[in-house]
């Protein structure tokens, strides 16, 4: 997938949402009888779900599902951002979410840039407070768990 970066071209949410899962769908993580207009489809009617959120910021697309008091959210991101880009947009969006009342985050992955995306914010000093696990599940994909202080 070719990455622009948000500082030279904002693209659509809807553009950066097809763009992730055709990657996903060319790195196997989609079942191969489900097609990729299918796969598009589903993330659409998921963003549309009581209690979720989908945000833009730069061009990486994070769709946030609140537990119903709003303490705790499960994440999971689209992006078609650069590297340096996307990590900052990540900043924004985690730094963010105490301020909307949320303690606890939870997100799901595969690939094993998240897993240094994840310990790159993590090492970031006004978040040494914060706790992270990360545990390997058995379908090889990982979840990361965060607390989040302050909140």
């Amino acid at each position: 997938m070719q990455l622009v970066d948000s500082n030279k071209e904002e693209l659509d949410t809807s553009t950066i949402i097809a763009r992730a899962v055709g990657e996903a769908k060319d790195a196997g993580q989609i079942p191969k009888q489900v097609t990729l207009q299918a796969a598009i489809l589903s993330v659409i009617a998921e963003g549309s779900m009581p209690n979720t959120k989908v945000e833009q910021i730069g061009n990486t697309v994070f769709m946030s599902h609140y537990s119903e008091d709003g303490k705790e959210v499960a994440m999971r991101a689209f992006n078609a951002d650069t590297a340096r880009n996307y990590l900052e947009s990540s900043i924004k969006y985690v730094k963010a979410l105490p301020e909307q009342g949320v303690e606890r985050m939870t997100s799901a992955f595969s690939y094993k840039k998240i897993l240094q995306l994840f310990n790159t914010i993590a090492r970031r000093p006004e978040l040494q407070e914060w706790g992270m696990q990360v545990y390997k599940l058995n379908t090889g994909a990982m979840r990361a768990y965060v607390i989040l202080k302050g909140a």
